[in-house]
């Protein structure tokens, strides 16, 4: 019995089987070889020479099956063949022969299945190794090393899930990979010289460099074959480390070196990169390559959902931009395989656990922090974001974006390896109309110094008309890039998923970032003011407007005020609650006092700043006499006495400093700004009252620097010149002036190394104004704590010149001149006192007319002024 079993194995499995692989591996050389050579064009050649050929065969045999002579001499050779089966030698030779042929006809059904299966078994797994070691580019017999330890180990790696680890098989595999492709890298002239024998097998004599160079490359080779590769994945860290065993001699440790040398740039893998070239570790054992990168399983598997679209919808066709919808639905199975392949224990543990903390899980940020978040606004008088071009709303524009962004993957990252940044694709978000490409960098990355040439070169290799962005933070290089496909941003779902926690009464939210996560700002201790620039149609105003709104979601209007100064308009002039007369009124109960429009009211533009001088040297002195050194101090020991915290908001506040220059020497201390900002930006954090200035420039010459240089914070969104960038987010190599979106921002609020990306909704003035209008409902209606009176009167004096009547509402550039030089006649002291702001000396007729229009426009401006002076020393 067992030497039947013995005799089967041996001719039915081992021998077939054999004969199959020897059979294969002449075949893979011969064609191996034949593919070194191929040449395309002789490959082309060749084949139009067989089809002639053949197309002429075919032609003759066409031919003559239709000739009648050559059917009349078939007939005859068929007629001759039965005549002589017939005859008495014939019939002796075939019964002669009848147990011979019975033999071979049996060996035939025997043997024919049994070679035939170790055809298909050996064929078919071989082919399927040939293929994954041309993928990998290594060699068949590392290939299948590889791949059948991974088989053999399977049950005990599955085993490994139960123990924490992330992807055990992977991890194993990848490792074995590693070294097989450190091994690929070196050169195979090592190998021969351990083997004694070049490369055409010949024996290996001294040749270049002598023995002892032969010897030095032998004793580096066997260091190499000793090469141990681990990686573990575990605890949200994939950790990776390879160690090529050094040499006791220094001049084979050089050798050594030299064939090391940039083999971390060929062997990478998934969320793993090694510096370039390997550190000699004694106490490891040699040249280490190693790798530390987050990994989270869950976020690798995606979402099953989101790889299913309709390949025939409109924005897949080939004429709408589409790839097709053949491409399309091929996209759609490798997305399938790619999810399957990523199925594993942990990956689901990790979404199972994202969900159930993103639903159940309670919001803890209120147990430590020192206020707690209200929710004030009525949040159902907020449309639904649309995207204004196609009408979809956001889970459409963001499936279009993300397929439109991963298109791009491979030529960003080919670009990035064109300037020799050698990062591993990480993941790309897309928020906004931006693509941000994450890629983990080594531990030793060689970068080059200058960014703006790299992101010049970005653009040209990509052919976009857009240069791209580049920030590096924790190791992570990204790569922001205009997308084509805008996703807005949601108002409602901001607020909705806000912390509960506030670290400050001012904290709000400027935007989302492109995982949908929350861009905080708040003023308090740590950072006690903020500074914003934007040029003109980046959304500055837009971005305030966001921030304010979430920090009156928030808290009570008795803990929080909020003073408004416009120095080039009156975009806050809608926050008014003294205007009940006026169409507009939807009165805000955050408001401080009448805000400000220093384009033609700079005397109260002015006064309302030195009142918030004042109102600080008031509380400075109550704390003094109080015993406390600021105001959290002062409304814990006195609660029946609490102050409010004040947020200054400026907005264009070059557009007031300037006008600095104008004053006389003697007017400068008591109506200068720069000197106000300054002392607000010192001694503010103490008594509560906080700056938000905000520019549309950030050029030296219009950002004074005893202003800039007391406000760390800074949020920015697209400025107009690469030098404003230095100054707006200053040591951050963040190129602000390359946005182009309007919305989009960058935020050092959380350290300068950790700059945060975002993008702010968009909320339109119908929107803001319901939005007053369930904060009045909610809270009631709350005056002025100080009229505009009250601040003239306390800044300038009773007798003051200041205190006249101002134009209700107040002009613009946009007013008509003929209306604005009869409201100069009517309010001649305001014309006099505003004679330098953008209303009257940049009235819009002014200074678009023709040459000749505006000089006659400029003169009678001139007279208006002339007769206003007039009118004022006449009354005296």
């Amino acid at each position: 019995m067992i030497k039947e079993t013995i005799q089967m194995l041996v001719f039915q499995w081992l021998i077939p089987m054999a004969i199959m692989a020897a059979i294969y591996r002449v075949m893979y050389r011969f064609i191996y070889k034949r593919y070194e050579r191929m040449d395309m064009d002789r490959l082309w050649g060749k084949l139009i020479l067989g089809a002639v050929i053949l197309g002429t065969a075919i032609g003759l045999w066409l031919y003559l099956s239709s000739s009648s002579w050559f059917m009349a001499l078939t007939g005859y050779s068929h007629q001759g063949i039965h005549w002589f089966t017939q005859t008495g030698v014939a019939q002796v030779a075939a019964e002669q022969g009848r147990s011979l042929w019975i033999i071979i006809f049996t060996f035939i059904l025997t043997w024919v299945p049994i070679y035939f299966r170790a055809f298909v078994l050996v064929w078919v797994t071989a082919s399927l190794l040939v293929i994954r070691s041309i993928v990998w580019r290594v060699h068949i017999t590392r290939t299948t090393s590889i791949l059948v330890s991974t088989a053999v180990c399977f049950p005990y790696l599955c085993l490994k899930y139960i123990f924490g680890y992330q992807t055990p098989i992977f991890d194993f595999l990848q490792a074995r990979l590693f070294v097989a492709k450190l091994k690929e890298n070196v050169n195979d002239s090592y190998f021969n010289a351990l083997q004694g024998v070049d490369e055409k097998g010949e024996k290996f004599e001294g040749g270049s460099g002598g023995s002892a160079q032969i010897q030095r490359i032998k004793a580096a080779t066997i260091a190499i074959r000793q090469t141990k590769a681990k990686i573990r994945t575990a605890g949200g860290l994939r950790r990776a480390e390879i160690v090529v065993r050094h040499s006791r001699e220094t001049d084979t440790d050089k050798v050594i070196e030299s064939a090391l040398n940039g083999v971390g740039k060929r062997i990478i893998a998934p969320s793993i990169r090694f510096q370039d070239n390997p550190v000699l570790n004694v106490s490891q054992g040699g040249y280490v390559l190693d790798s530390d990168v987050i990994y989270r399983a869950g976020d690798e598997l995606g979402r099953w959902r989101a790889i299913f679209s309709n390949p025939w919808a409109k924005e897949q066709r080939v004429k709408n931009g589409g790839d097709g919808s053949l491409r399309a639905f091929v996209q759609v199975i490798r997305d399938v395989f790619r999810y399957v392949s990523h199925l594993t224990p942990p990956a689901i543990y990790d979404q199972i656990i994202e969900r159930e903390k993103r639903l159940y899980t309670p919001d803890k940020t209120a147990d430590k922090a020192k206020y707690t978040a209200q929710q004030n606004l009525d949040l159902s008088v907020i449309p639904e974001p649309k995207d204004p071009a196609t009408g979809n709303d956001i889970p459409t524009q963001t499936k279009i974006a993300r397929r439109v962004a991963e298109e791009r993957i491979p030529n960003v990252t080919n670009a990035l390896n064109a300037f020799k940044v050698n990062g591993v694709f990480d993941q790309v978000q897309v928020g906004g109309n931006s693509a941000i490409y994450r890629y983990t960098l080594p531990r030793t990355a060689d970068l080059p110094t200058d960014f703006n040439r790299l992101q010049e070169g970005l653009e040209r290799m990509l052919k976009t008309t857009d240069t791209p962005i580049i920030t590096i933070s924790a190791n992570m290089l990204s790569v922001s890039l205009i997308n084509g496909v805008t996703i807005p941003v949601d108002f409602r779902q901001m607020i909705l998923q806000r912390e509960k926690g506030l670290p400050s009464i001012i904290t709000g939210i400027f935007g989302v970032d492109a995982m949908g996560n929350n861009v905080y700002g708040s003023l308090g201790d740590i950072i006690p003011h903020l500074m914003l620039f934007g040029a003109t149609g980046q959304g500055k105003t837009v971005t305030i407007m966001a921030f304010l709104y979430s920090v009156m979601s928030a808290v009570d209007p008795t803990k929080l005020k909020i003073a408004y100064i416009d120095g080039k308009g009156n975009s806050f002039e809608f926050m008014r609650t003294d205007n009940s007369d006026s169409e507009t009124y939807h009165p805000n109960p955050f408001t401080y006092a009448q805000p400000a429009d220093a384009s033609g009211d700079i005397e109260y533009g002015r006064g309302l700043l030195k009142y918030m001088e004042m109102e600080t040297r008031r509380r400075i002195e109550l704390f003094k006499k109080s015993g406390v050194s600021k105001l959290e101090g002062y409304n814990k020991k006195f609660p029946d006495k609490y102050l409010y915290e004040i947020l200054v908001v400026v907005d264009e506040f070059s557009a007031i400093t300037d006008l600095d220059d104008k004053l006389k020497a003697s007017e400068v201390a008591e109506k200068g700004t720069i000197d106000t900002l300054e002392y607000l930006a010192k001694m503010g954090r103490s008594a509560g009252i906080h700056l938000l200035p905000a520019n549309q420039t950030a050029r030296k010459e219009k950002v004074p620097g005893k202003i800039s240089a007391n406000i760390g914070g800074r949020v920015s969104l697209g400025v107009s010149e690469p030098i404003e960038s230095d100054i707006a987010l200053p040591d951050s190599n963040i190129a602000v002036h390359l946005i182009k979106q309007p919305g989009e921002f960058y935020s050092n609020l959380n350290g300068i190394r950790n700059a945060e990306h975002g993008f702010t909704p968009y909320l339109s003035d119908d929107t803001m104004n319901a939005l007053n209008d369930s904060l009045e409902k909610k809270f009631g209606h709350h005056d002025y704590v100080v009229t505009r009176e009250e601040v003239m009167m306390a800044v300038y004096g009773e007798e003051d010149e200041t205190m006249f009547d101002i134009p209700e509402p107040m002009p613009t550039r946009d007013t008509p001149l003929e209306e604005l030089l009869e409201l100069m006649e009517a309010y001649p002291h305001w014309a006099i006192a505003n004679k330098s702001s953008s209303v009257i000396a940049r009235n819009k007729e002014v200074t678009s007319a023709d040459a000749g229009e505006r000089r006659k426009n400029k003169l009678a401006i001139k007279g208006a002024l002339t007769k206003c002076q007039e009118d004022i020393e006449s009354i005296a």
